[in-house]
């Protein structure tokens, strides 16, 4: 039950991340995914987590900026505004 809930909180987060993202770089919009870790604590017996991740190659940039480009925040902010039931 509790994973289930943070999959969904983390399905919410991912849309207002994919809502806000900026166009045009590269297949950042379109990279965002969920990913449930279920097997946590020293006797993997526990939940873990559900995380939004974005493996493309530009994510990094995007979310933290870089030499000549400014740190948007897209997970950070996403994860902060998301309406959570």
């Amino acid at each position: 039950m509790l994973a289930t809930y943070l999959l969904r909180a983390a399905e919410e987060i991912k849309t207002v991340a994919e809502t806000t993202a900026p166009n045009g770089v590269g297949q950042y919009k379109s990279a965002f995914a969920t990913e449930a870790r279920r097997r946590m604590g020293a006797a993997k017996d526990r939940t873990g987590a559900a995380v939004v991740i974005n493996d493309s190659p530009p994510a990094r940039f995007v979310e933290y900026g870089g030499q000549h480009t400014p740190a948007r925040h897209i997970l950070v902010r996403a994860a902060t505004t998301a309406r959570v039931p």
